[in-house]
């Protein structure tokens, strides 16, 4: 669409900016004795909201400000910082539902307090792209900047008749102040704005949103959107042909949400001529990768900074399902936080405000099968294997890949949705974690995922570091990919390393075997497997896991391979400590070709 039609659509609905985002104001309306997911959100939205109206609001001092500086540490400034996020986003919604004024005074304060911070940007994120700022910290952008802008914007679109007039001044005053005018007046482009990650959507998608709310003046409004849209078209870059995020179903869920949450607000405020959902087929693959990476129930391949398990946002899947017919979602039994860790009501309102509960319904359940996606390099196997549901799910890829994990071969095995050969996912994220130690940390390093040690060595990060398919093919009975790793290691004297991995359909077995090839024996390896259950060395050549009453046996080749198993502790992305069991197989002796098989099955 050039600048003059994109104009005209503006021009034309100018005078409807008082409907935008008018699913919110339905939530009234709603009868929740028919909407079970509406409910079950709703109550634990309203048992927040009931807390804060008693709840002091943190003071966000310069001592829990500064730890990032000093110490490193994010937590402790974040956890007060995203408490008063989610006491807006309770507040919003609780106020939205209930047409009194029960829970408006508590929600002026929390504007007010918001208003009052020295920086909406969180310490980690300061001045780290954009120096040239250092002094104006206060109009700095970044993801929580830009997400503060539309959070206050869209409260006071959607209740500022409801709210002190001078509330929803300064709301408009800081708003402008800090994100807009930094965002149009800057003579160079922010980081985000050329990148392919979720800061590209987040940020731009929120600023524009802000924009879309604060500015009725279509023609002050149009340059504004189209370089918010640019940034957009930059974001679709990241995702693979295929629609793959490689950065996991979590940031799928970030990046894309704000994609969406931005393109349904810009295709209201144009009364439906701009449609950024249906701008491209690849918009629609994308919209699909969810249903392709879950694994079993809330349980997904997690690779890259991404968790284990994901809840189904409503929300998101609602507005999706009523855009493509092809959509479908794991469950309902599943479903993410009504309001999440980072408070960001952009999602907690529109999970009740766009739920499509009898539509959801219809799309439940994934089909079984195996799915590979060519140029990420995943493959992902869901199958019943008789009594078993059998889930797989492995990659080749590079090690410079968004939120990288070194981690090429790298793969999980569940049976029955028990995680039997695992994947650590995010850990706590910390300025090391982000910074030149990244590597040191278990769940980062390949010594923190399922792939060899050679020669003492792991697996080096960067670009240049990938694996290459070698085969692939899926029949009735067997699945079997096949991979070149070599190149994720710098070891001298490694010629090859092959991987293959062969699922039996029938019988709900994996089957790995790596073969080597050096330029001359003695060479050291390892074969490291990762599990958050117990095993058991039950005799040589078989090591046991057990969980919810059921087994997998580990078994490998006890003429070539010495087994040892050692703890780790881990900190998840929540901050908590997890035993982490390292499963070693050392080869006895290496020659100049060598190749170990190892096996996962039912156990007895």
């Amino acid at each position: 669409m050039n600048s003059r039609t994109f104009l005209q659509a503006l021009l034309a609905h100018e005078t409807e900016h008082k409907q935008l985002f008018h699913e919110a104001h339905r939530l009234s309306n709603i009868q929740s004795k028919d909407n079970t997911v509406f409910q079950t959100l709703y109550n634990e939205i309203l048992s927040n909201a009931d807390g804060y109206l008693n709840k002091p609001i943190e003071a966000l001092t310069f001592t829990l400000f500064n730890l990032f500086r000093t110490q490193g540490t994010r937590a402790e400034f974040e956890l007060a910082y995203f408490d008063r996020r989610r006491r807006l986003a309770a507040l919003v919604i609780a106020a939205l539902r209930d047409e009194s004024n029960t829970y408006i005074s508590a929600l002026e304060d929390t504007i007010w307090a918001m208003c009052d911070e020295f920086t909406w940007c969180l310490p980690a994120h300061l001045n780290i792209h954009d120096a040239a700022l250092e002094g104006e910290e206060d109009k700095h952008i970044d993801l929580f900047a830009a997400e503060t802008a539309h959070a206050l914007s869209e409260t006071c679109h959607l209740l500022g008749d409801r709210l002190g007039c001078q509330v929803v001044n300064r709301v408009r005053q800081e708003v402008l102040r800090r994100v807009i005018t930094p965002y149009m007046s800057v003579k160079r482009a922010f980081w985000w704005e050329t990148c392919d990650i979720n800061w590209a959507a987040v940020c731009a998608g929120s600023v524009g949103m802000a924009a879309i709310y604060l500015l009725k003046d279509s023609k002050a409004l149009l340059p504004i959107l189209t370089r918010v849209i640019d940034a957009m078209d930059c974001f679709l870059v990241g995702f693979t042909d295929e629609g793959a995020c490689l950065e996991g179903l979590v940031y799928w869920n970030y990046g894309f949400g704000y994609y969406m949450y931005f393109s349904e607000l810009l295709k209201q405020r144009t009364g439906g001529k701009l449609d950024l959902l249906q701008s491209s087929e690849k918009v629609h693959r994308i919209a699909l990768f969810p249903q392709r990476c879950f694994l079993h129930g809330n349980q997904v391949a997690n690779f890259s900074d991404c968790s284990r398990v994901g809840g189904v946002q409503p929300g998101i899947f609602s507005r999706l399902s009523e855009q493509f017919a092809d959509i479908r979602i794991a469950s309902l039994d599943y479903l993410a936080q009504s309001i999440d860790n980072c408070g960001r009501l952009a999602v907690a309102l529109r999970n009740v405000a766009w739920l499509n509960e009898p539509l959801l319904r219809e799309r439940i359940g994934l089909q079984q099968g195996t799915d590979f996606l060519p140029e990420a390099q995943w493959l992902i196997a869901r199958h019943q294997a008789g009594d078993q549901e059998v889930s797989f799910a492995a990659k080749g890829g590079h090690n410079d890949e968004p939120h990288n994990h070194n981690d090429i071969g790298n793969f999980i095995w569940l049976v029955n949705g028990v995680r039997w050969i695992d994947d650590l996912g995010a850990g706590l994220y910390t300025r090391a974690y982000f910074g030149t130690e990244r590597y040191s940390i278990l769940c980062n390093s390949s010594l923190g995922h399922n792939v060899p040690i050679v020669n003492g060595q792991s697996q080096r990060e960067g670009r240049a570091y990938a694996g290459q398919v070698l085969e692939i093919s899926s029949t009735e009975t067997e699945d079997r990919y096949k991979l070149n790793i070599a190149k994720a290691y710098e070891v001298p004297g490694l010629q090859r390393l092959e991987r293959e991995f062969v699922l039996d359909k029938q019988k709900g077995k994996l089957t790995l075997t790596d073969t080597f090839a050096f330029v001359a024996p003695g060479a050291a390896v390892t074969e490291r497997f990762i599990t958050l259950i117990k095993p058991e060395l039950v005799c040589d050549g078989e090591i046991r896991l057990e969980a919810a009453g059921k087994s997998q046996l580990l078994r490998y080749e006890a003429s070539k391979l010495m087994a040892s198993i050692t703890t780790e502790r881990h900190l998840d992305h929540g901050g908590y400590a997890e035993n982490v069991f390292l499963i070693d197989l050392t080869a006895f002796e290496v020659g100049e070709g060598t190749s170990f098989t190892v096996t996962l099955e039912e156990g007895g």
